[in-house]
C-alpha cells in the first residue's frame, strides 16, 4: 500500500464534487489501515469525426488508388502467387474480364500485351516470378484519380531464375528493379496496366553491359525528397486545385522537352534531380538533363511523334506513359543510325513545387527500341552472361 500513501497528498487538493474512492476500487478488505485515496471522475467527451475516412490507399484516396492498392495488396504479399485456381479467384474481383497487361519487350519469352487474367498469369505474372522470386516491392509514389492511378517504385531481390533468356550470375546476386505502373479503371474494375522494368540498369548491376558506359553517374531510382506522404503523395493532405496547378505545368513540359523541334526543359527547376534510365544516369542540374539526354534523344531521331496513353496529377505528383516515335538518324545509345522507324516506350513521374518540377524519374523500354532498330538486345545480353559465366 506504500505507492497508494504516497500520492495521498496530491489527492486532498482535489475538490469534493469531482472524487471518488480508489480504496473502494480495490475492495473493502484494503480500507483498513488504508489511507483514503480519491481520484477525478472522467469528463464525458463529445464524440470527434474525422475530417477523411480512412480507406485502402490511405485517407482521402481517389477511387483508382483504393482499387489498385486492394490488388497490389496480393502481389505484394504473394499470395498464392503460382497457384492459378486460388489467385485467380483472389484476383477476379479487382480485374475486368478482358483487361490488358502491357509489360516492356521480352523477347524470348515471346509474350506482348496479354489479355484477361489467365494471359496475366501465363505471361508476366509466372515468368517474372519464376526469373525473380519474392520481390519486396516498396511504392514511393502513387498518384490518383478516381479512374486513373500510377506508382513509381523498386523492388528488392535475387536474381536466380533466366530472365528473358538471359542467365544469372552465379550465387543469385541481389538486384534492385526499378518499375512503374500506369492504370485504367472503369467502374471500380481495373481495365489497363501498362507496366515497365528498367531491364538495362537490371542487367548493369550484375555486369551485364550491353549499352556503352552511361553519359552520368546513376544514383539509383529514389524516394521523392518531400515528407508528403509514403508513397507519396498522402491524398487527404491535397486538394483538385494542386492537382490541377500540377497538371498545367506537367503538360507544358512534356510539350517543350517532346514535341518541339528545339526545347530547353524551361519547366525544370536549375537544381532539380533526375533519376534518368539505365544507359543515361542521374542529371543533378537542368543542363545535364538538357545536354545528356534531350539533345542525344534529338540528335538520334527525327521526326519525333509522341502519343500519350495517359497523363495524371495528385497534388504535386504527376505520371504519363507515352511513345515517342522517331527516324533513327543519328547515333543513339551507340547504335549507328538505321533509319528505321523506332518507338520508344517511356513511363514519367514529376515533382513539382512552385510551377518547376523539381525531381523526376524515368523509366524506357530500351529492348523494344533496339528491336526496331534490329537489334536483338537480349541475344547480346546472353552472350555477355556466357563469357562471364566461364
Amino acid at each position: 500500500m506504500e505507492d497508494y500513501l504516497s500520492m495521498d497528498a496530491n489527492s486532498q487538493k482535489l475538490s469534493g464534487k469531482n472524487k471518488v474512492c480508489l480504496a473502494s476500487m480495490l475492495g473493502t478488505a484494503c480500507l483498513v489501515g488504508c489511507a483514503v485515496v480519491l481520484w477525478p471522475v472522467p469528463v464525458a467527451r463529445a464524440p470527434i469525426e474525422l475530417l477523411n475516412k480512412d480507406t485502402v490507399g490511405g485517407p482521402g484516396s481517389p477511387l483508382a488508388k483504393q482499387v489498385v492498392v486492394g490488388m497490389d495488396t496480393v502481389v505484394l504479399k504473394h499470395i498464392e502467387w503460382n497457384n492459378w485456381p486460388a489467385w485467380s479467384k483472389i484476383m477476379e474481383p479487382f480485374w475486368t474480364k478482358d483487361f490488358v497487361y502491357d509489360f516492356c519487350y521480352v523477347g524470348p519469352w515471346n509474350f506482348g500485351p496479354t489479355v484477361g487474367l489467365r494471359g496475366w498469369f501465363e505471361g508476366e505474372h509466372m515468368h517474372f516470378n519464376e526469373a525473380i522470386p519474392d520481390s519486396q516491392w516498396e511504392d514511393f509514389i502513387r498518384a490518383s484519380t478516381n479512374q486513373t492511378c500510377t506508382s513509381a517504385t523498386y523492388g528488392l531481390a535475387r536474381w536466380s531464375g533466366e530472365f528473358a533468356g538471359v542467365p544469372p550470375p552465379a550465387g543469385s546476386p541481389k538486384v534492385i528493379i526499378r518499375d512503374l505502373d500506369f492504370y485504367q479503371v472503369d467502374g471500380d474494375k481495373i481495365s489497363y496496366n501498362w507496366c515497365l522494368i528498367d531491364v538495362v540498369d537490371l542487367f548493369e548491376q550484375v555486369g551485364y553491359n550491353v549499352l556503352p558506359q552511361a553519359p552520368m553517374k546513376s544514383d539509383g531510382y529514389r524516394a521523392p525528397n518531400a515528407m508528403d506522404g509514403m508513397p507519396a503523395p498522402l491524398s487527404s493532405m491535397f486538394t483538385a486545385e494542386d492537382a490541377a496547378k500540377s497538371e498545367k505545368v506537367w503538360l507544358a513540359a512534356l510539350h517543350e522537352d517532346f514535341d518541339k523541334e528545339h526545347g530547353f526543359a524551361s519547366l525544370w527547376a536549375e537544381d532539380m534531380i533526375w533519376y534518368g534510365p539505365g544507359g543515361v544516369g542521374t542529371a543533378h542540374s537542368r543542363n545535364e538533363y538538357v545536354n545528356h539526354f534531350l539533345r542525344p534523344l534529338r540528335t538520334g531521331f527525327s521526326n519525333l511523334e509522341r502519343k500519350t496513353d495517359m497523363v495524371l496529377c495528385e497534388g504535386p505528383y504527376c505520371g504519363a506513359h507515352f511513345y515517342l516515335w522517331g527516324d533513327h538518324t543519328g547515333e543513339w545509345m551507340g547504335e549507328q543510325p538505321t533509319g528505321n522507324r523506332v518507338p520508344i516506350r517511356c513511363g514519367a513521374h514529376a515533382r513539382i513545387v512552385d510551377g518547376k518540377i523539381v525531381e523526376g524519374w524515368l523509366i524506357i523500354d530500351i529492348p523494344r527500341a533496339f528491336q526496331a532498330m534490329g537489334v536483338d538486345f537480349y541475344a547480346r545480353a546472353r552472350a555477355i552472361a556466357l563469357t562471364a559465366s566461364r
